[in-house]
């Protein structure tokens, strides 16, 4: 079989089956023709079977070592683990485009088959702009970066995959990263829709709140992995470095967090519906900002792609995106003015506003930081660089202001709140907050930041936990298990409120593994066999070097005591390989994690003498980051995993309770 031929082929099917969905789904809609419209929903269908079969006839390609194809050839060979080879489908530009659409076809089918009987006032709009999304998607594919180009003469074996992306990390990381950022695609598409039909009442947003949980929680899923696959791979001792393609994933999440904040308050309230609307037309164009970034050339990343006519192709969409979306936005102004105001900047609805002008302020902020070495250097020719300290310094108090209205926010009532109830409910924070304050300067911590930011995490945590006890409180039964059971009957009954206090945890506990920065400790040297070195409170001593072949590496080791208090608790191995095929050095940490710190090793150099040049960092509390990140997504999941509004409001008619309105996630 010609996998180049077949492969091209149903590119072009895509393509043709995205055009005739967006003509058809457009035409239906301007005549009002159910059969048009239905015609357009097929057709998107078809695009997104035919996207499904490009993407297993790759995957075949991979396994079966086609190197006829250049993809193939140039992200694999065979000695690449099958774990690898797969994998390989998303390393390279043309295969991560084809995995972006395949991804952007799930998203864009399973919405129009689910909501074309719920919504059909907006279905058919809706699915001409997913069509238009997919078939530009298609014509990258077609035009700019086909995965199924051939190469002649075929060679005999691949070049591999990038050592930096055989993890474990980078098999899921990329994964969860690009559902997140496709899956704005669909309440994209539905705002767009109510804009255009002009049935801009809450509907359009409440029949794709789970569409934008879901793509949210994969999301943040997919940022708290890559930092965990920097950490572990990089060999630099840390886990986000504002690194520009970082940021590009990050302000989409921000942007999402502000709209799941604010949402509320049009649900509740009926307020803020032009700003709703703007934010999530602004999420996903982000996100397509960021692909844009990836694939451009612009910025120079070790998370970014090759320079191609791909980025290119990219900024001219986004610019019709951007004038089309708000320009809709502009039109539709006065009938999405609300007629309902603050009542008082005393109350949970000025907590959410306040969160939200926070978070598009940092976001504002770390796409100027971004773009502004771009800027300069299109304008003077200079080349100048934006760093952490920046960013550190200017995203970090806002920050913390926003970790103190996460505590603050579920505190104050709605409307108009009282000040003896605060009181009473801000008193056990405050105490925890100030008992943390005082413990660290009785403990000798004169770092004024990290007490404060370590004083606020209490806060919030106090805060936080203080909620899910009068929850209990207010449902126990009687016996030892009555607090736990009030618990458990307290989050089924309410998922999207306790659902998002479990986030809320989960932030605070990233929150206290980020504080561990200001503790870090660092040591670098050369070192004979036999010698030692303290750092924090371990003793590392070096005690020989190992060095040997596989069909995939040469292996240069060093084998790491690690001492405490005269007893050893570890044997550490960082390595320093040469990846064969890849004629290509990489690091691999030693690293010894607990809940109080990280140890953590790299090898630099390993000469022939047995001398080792090597990079030690004692990271406090990072552990927490991670399992922070792990409440988050179980926080995420209690909240997907509560009936959707149609079906909770039906119950409600039906006699039984109704959620109350949640709380932020």
């Amino acid at each position: 079989m010609d996998v180049s031929a077949a492969g091209q082929a149903i590119l072009l099917a895509v393509l043709a089956c995205a055009v005739w969905s967006t003509g058809a789904s457009a035409l239906g809609v301007r005549r009002n023709d159910s059969r048009l419209a239905a015609s357009g929903e097929r057709g998107l269908f078809a695009a997104g079977f035919f996207v499904l079969a490009a993407t297993v006839l790759m995957v075949y390609a991979f396994f079966a070592r086609d190197f006829s194809l250049k993809y193939v050839h140039g992200y694999s060979s065979r000695s690449t683990s099958p774990m690898y080879t797969f994998s390989a489908l998303w390393s390279g530009m043309e295969g991560s485009l084809l995995f972006w659409t395949l991804l952007t076809a799930g998203f864009a089918v399973t919405a129009v088959a689910v909501q074309r009987r719920r919504r059909p006032d907006l279905t058919p709009v809706a699915t001409a702009v997913l069509a238009v999304i997919l078939a530009f998607f298609a014509g990258v594919l077609v035009f700019a970066a086909n995965p199924f180009e051939a190469l002649s003469p075929i060679p005999g074996d691949g070049r591999g995959l990038n050592p930096l992306l055989q993890s474990p990390f980078m098999a899921i990381h990329p994964v969860m990263l690009y559902l997140g950022m496709t899956g704005f695609a669909v309440p994209f598409a539905f705002a767009v829709a109510s804009l255009v039909t002009g049935r801009l009442e809450a509907g359009w947003f409440t029949s794709t709140r789970r569409w934008t949980v879901l793509a949210w929680s994969f999301l943040t899923v997919g940022i708290i992995l890559g930092g965990a696959w920097a950490y572990m791979e990089l060999g630099w001792g840390g886990y986000w470095a504002w690194d520009p393609v970082e940021n590009a994933s990050l302000l989409p999440w921000l942007t999402g967090t502000a709209f799941l904040h604010s949402v509320m308050i049009q649900e509740r309230r009926q307020m803020l519906k032009i700003w709703n609307v703007a934010l999530i037309l602004g999420t996903y164009c982000l996100a397509i900002f960021g692909t844009f970034l990836t694939r451009s050339g612009l910025l120079s990343s070790v998370h970014t792609f090759s320079e191609s006519p791909v980025g290119k192709m990219f900024l001219p969409f986004l610019a019709v995106m951007l004038v089309s979306a708000f320009g809709l936005l502009g039109w539709r102004y006065e009938k999405l003015r609300s007629q309902r105001h603050l009542e008082t900047m005393f109350s949970r609805e000025a907590m959410f506003l306040f969160n939200n002008l926070l978070l598009v302020t940092i976001a504002l902020t770390v796409l100027w930081g971004t773009l502004y070495p771009v800027i300069v250097e299109a304008v003077t020719g200079a080349r100048i660089s934006v760093g952490p300290p920046f960013f550190n310094a200017v995203v970090g108090p806002m920050g913390l202001a926003l970790l103190a209205l996460t505590g603050i926010g579920p505190l104050v009532a709605w409307r108009r709140a009282s000040w003896a109830s605060l009181r009473r409910q801000i008193f056990l924070p405050l105490v925890g907050g100030f008992a943390t304050i005082a413990s660290l300067a009785v403990s000798g911590v004169r770092s004024a930041g990290a007490m404060f930011g370590l004083g606020l995490t209490s806060f919030v945590a106090v805060a936080t936990i203080a909620e899910f006890a009068r929850g209990a409180r207010a449902h126990r039964g009687t016996g030892l298990l009555a607090y736990p059971r009030g618990l458990v009957s307290v989050i089924s009954g309410n998922r999207r409120r306790y659902g998002g206090y479990i986030v809320h945890l989960g932030v605070v506990l990233i929150c206290l593994g980020l504080s561990g920065t200001a503790f870090r400790q660092s040591w670098s040297g050369t070192m004979e066999p036999g010698g030692t070195f303290a750092i924090g409170r371990y003793d590392v001593t070096y005690e020989r070097p190992r060095v040997y072949s596989t069909d995939e590496k040469a292996v240069r080791m060093a084998v790491m005591n690690v001492s405490e208090d005269g007893r050893q608790v570890a044997q550490l191995t960082p390595q320093r390989n040469i990846h064969l095929v890849q004629d290509q050095a990489q690091s691999e940490i030693g690293l010894r994690s607990s809940l109080t710190d990280d140890l953590y090793l790299v090898l630099a150099q390993l000469d022939s003498n047995g001398r080792i040049t090597l990079r030690a960092w004692v990271n406090p509390l990072v552990a927490w980051i991670w399992i922070g990140g792990a409440f988050m997504a179980l926080g995420m999941a209690v909240i997907l995993s509560g009936r959707p509004p149609e079906q909770a409001k039906s119950a409600a008619s039906g006699g039984k309770a109704k959620e109350s309105v949640p709380v932020p996630v």
